[in-house]
């Protein structure tokens, strides 16, 4: 799947080369390649940790199936406990949890090399007029 179809994201915050839905409304999975010329890389060659958090968020919204766009509402325990530097491959992965209406709560995971460097709760507002 390409995700530049499904989410209103542009560069240079779109955060996924490539995703696939692992179950329909229900999970999704998301990655990226980090390259040494990426623009966001901090001055020590890491991806910054928001980044992270953001490809979190946007491959929740992939995993829920909704079109249209979606607010960042809230981040729940979400730890750290690594990084990606050029030449990682950061693979991200969602699971709805729950959903009231437009406000969906998600169970999100950061990893690289099978580690995972960050992990928590993402909840987002779908607004079809975002």
């Amino acid at each position: 799947m390409r995700p530049s179809e499904h989410l209103p994201h542009r560069y240079p915050v779109f955060m996924l080369d490539r995703a696939e839905v692992v179950e329909e409304n229900r999970r999704a999975k998301g990655y990226r390649k980090v390259t040494v010329n990426d623009p966001l890389l901090l001055p020590g060659g890491t991806l910054p940790l928001v980044y992270v958090i953001e490809s979190m968020a946007q491959i929740s919204g992939l995993a829920s199936g909704r079109r249209g766009g979606s607010l960042f509402a809230a981040i729940n325990g979400l730890t750290f406990s690594g990084s990606a530097r050029p030449g990682d491959t950061l693979e991200v992965e969602s699971t709805v949890e729950r959903n009231i209406g437009r406000l969906y709560s998600f169970a999100a995971r950061a990893t690289v090399d099978g580690t995972i460097i960050a992990e928590g709760g993402i909840l987002l507002h779908f607004d079809e007029e975002a």
